[in-house]
């Protein structure tokens, strides 16, 4: 016999002694033990293996925390359970003996059994068995990786039903990210179907959870749980952006639909979905978002109805419920996207003002969005006969309007900037002629002001003469 095997015994035997004897202290009046001399070795015991891991001495800490183990009920200290799932891990990382690391793993999940048996609630933690079992569903897809996704995922979902927003960060994400593993290790296709169908709900809740965790976190000034959160979202984001296309999504989600019709959060959450996907081209999104409108007014059903209305170009009409939506949303996330499209609706019905307006509100929060810049440009564009005063008003209009398709070539991806470039060239067509600036007595490369007449929506601002 190896000492190896050997040491393999002794762990295995520490870890069993708590366990057979755990029926035998069930009734213990006190935690340490039923005789005094008991309850005295019992406490040396602890005190002396807790010095050594204090002191990071792991190893030695092992060996008299088995010998605490032997002496001990099994309810004298719930850290007796989380310090051994500690060592033993420490344990790991010294040997390659196949055998030996099973035998390890093996232990470390009987802790945690024991541990949520014994300990389901404590004062601090009243639902400390379902935080104990996201422990147990951490290392088992640490020790079994992609073969061990579809049991560890089974835990953290039972976890996650219990704690709910009281989740760790890293419980939420490896929980996603055990799913997309056991999903694709589905063989029965409609089983998988039906797991893809759960996972694109359960985002929503899961980033809800996280929001909450980031607000309570950024409340109480902890920077770092609220860096904890932003990865786990992070994580969650690339899970989603992998299952989550248009084609695939429509289908799952309109037969969950269908099947729970009258399950209003449900269709709050697909709702949510097809809008952050941009999966606005089928017959599922508009009847969701008016039931979901009719039942409850938000933000997002407001959104998806005028995105839908303006498509149809019915556009006086889109623009009162994408009003709607700026307002609902508050401070929400997607209060750029509402704004910049409320502007550009307002900009197609002739309200150049109010279009610019929005645009402004954006820049007041990101001075560095092209989209804002472009929709001034539009909306100066599209007004510029407002700005005529008989000489280069309506001239100098369109330079103010380049002047901001520049700023939205600089700022905008390559989508953005071609189309600003076009707007660009076809509005520098209307640039003044050499004899038009002559006969105000200006030059190319002088600065001027636009004048001052009623609906010119840029009135005042400053340009730079150039010519066409």
């Amino acid at each position: 016999m190896t000492d190896k095997t050997n040491t393999m015994k002794l762990i295995v035997r520490g870890i069993l002694a708590v366990l057979i004897l755990a029926p035998a202290f069930a009734s213990a009046q006190d935690r340490y033990g039923e005789t005094e001399e008991q309850q005295i070795l019992c406490k040396e015991a602890i005190s002396v293996y807790v010095s050594y891991k204090k002191q990071k001495n792991y190893d030695e800490a092992f060996i008299q925390w088995k010998k605490a183990c032997d002496v001990c009920p099994p309810t004298a200290r719930e850290g007796i359970y989380s310090d051994g799932v500690r060592f033993l891990k420490n344990e790991l990382k010294k040997t390659e003996d196949e055998a030996r690391i099973q035998a390890i793993q093996d232990s470390i999940f009987l802790l945690y059994d024991q541990r949520m048996e014994l300990f389901p609630s404590t004062s601090k933690k009243p639902n400390n068995r379902c935080s104990v079992l996201a422990y147990k569903a951490t290392d088992y897809y640490r020790f079994y990786k992609k073969e061990g996704a579809a049991e560890a995922n089974a835990m953290f979902k039972e976890s996650i039903e219990c704690l709910g927003a009281a989740s760790s960060p890293a419980t939420l994400s490896t929980y996603y990210v055990t799913s997309f593993y056991a999903m694709k290790a589905m063989e029965d296709e409609a089983e998988a179907k039906a797991k893809l169908g759960e996972m694109l709900t359960e985002y929503l809740t899961l980033v809800d959870y996280l929001d909450q965790g980031i607000a309570a976190a950024t409340e109480a000034g902890k920077t770092k749980d609220v860096e904890k959160c932003e990865k786990a979202k992070g994580n969650l984001d690339e899970v989603f952006i992998a299952i989550a296309q248009c084609e695939d999504m429509v289908p799952v989600l309109s037969e969950k639909v269908a099947a729970d019709t009258a399950n209003f959060e449900l269709k709050q959450k697909v709702l949510r979905l097809l809008n952050q996907k941009d999966c606005t081209d089928n017959d599922l999104y508009l009847p969701v978002a008016i039931d979901c409108h009719n039942a409850e007014p938000s933000h997002p059903s407001a959104y998806a109805i005028g995105n839908e209305q303006a498509k149809a170009e019915n556009f006086a009409e889109a623009f009162t419920y994408m009003e709607q939506a700026v307002e609902l949303c508050g401070e929400c996330a997607e209060l750029e996207t509402y704004q910049l499209k409320a502007g550009k609706i307002a900009s197609f019905l002739g309200k150049s003002s109010t279009a610019r307006a929005y645009a402004q509100k954006v820049l007041a929060n990101n001075s560095e969005s092209a989209e804002a810049y472009m929709l001034i440009g539009d909306a100066i564009a599209g007004a510029a006969k407002q700005c005529n005063d008989g000489a280069l008003g309506s001239r100098l209009a369109y330079l103010r309007a380049c002047d901001y398709y520049n700023m939205a070539i600089s700022r905008g991806d390559e989508e953005l900037k071609a189309t600003a470039k076009k707007k660009l060239s076809a509005n520098s067509k209307q640039f003044p002629s050499v004899d038009e600036i002559f006969a105000v007595g200006k030059s190319t490369g002088d600065a001027i002001t636009i004048p001052a007449i009623g609906g010119c929506p840029c009135a005042g601002e400053t340009t730079t003469i150039r010519v066409r």
